[in-house]
């Protein structure tokens, strides 16, 4: 990445097109899994009234979770590290998220510090978003969270890349990436 940041073009432009692969990436990636899915008889709608705010759910998920990374990405020096650091991230924002259980659930059963991490943590509102988008039912303050989200880590991750004001400053002193 370090070396990709070396082109003669604006940073955030740079980030927001790896922003973007990456998001493709993943779409492409449950795009293969829906497929399989279809093939072992899962009956699944593919195409209904819903899709586009189905489709807008999945896009802005694939965003956050990849200006995440690019976040998380200012900080590694090496690829070896970044899998490890990523699954002491995604696994806990996943496990501590609705994608197993739903939040009314988590309420009602009464593990009332699980339901607050849950209600927190902005992957419960990637997976809120695109459960309810799949019923039609309105996701309440989901989009915008999962929205602000991707614009927070992605500007923090354009200001930590940065040299002249981000992160880059500590690697001059020894605390940070090079």
């Amino acid at each position: 990445m370090r070396l990709l940041l070396t082109a003669p073009l604006p940073r955030w432009w740079i980030l927001f097109a790896k922003l973007t692969a990456t998001a493709v990436l993943s779409l492409v990636q449950a795009a293969a899994f829906v497929g399989v899915a279809i093939v072992l008889g899962t009956d699944l709608p593919l195409w209904g009234p819903h899709t586009p705010m189905v489709l807008a759910a999945a896009v802005a998920a694939a965003l956050m979770l990849g200006s995440l990374g690019l976040l998380l990405s200012v900080h590694v020096k090496q690829l070896e590290n970044f899998a490890g650091t990523m699954n002491f991230v995604i696994f806990p924002m996943y496990f501590m998220s609705t994608a197993l259980y739903p939040l009314w659930k988590l309420e009602e059963s009464g593990a009332s510090w699980v339901y607050q991490i849950a209600r927190f943590n902005p992957f419960t509102h990637a997976v809120e978003w695109l459960r309810f988008a799949l019923y039609g039912k309105d996701p309440g303050l989901s989009p915008y969270i999962v929205l602000a989200t991707l614009a927070l880590c992605f500007a923090l991750a354009a200001w930590g890349y940065d040299p002249q004001r981000g992160f880059g400053q500590l690697a001059k002193r020894g605390g940070g990436p090079a």
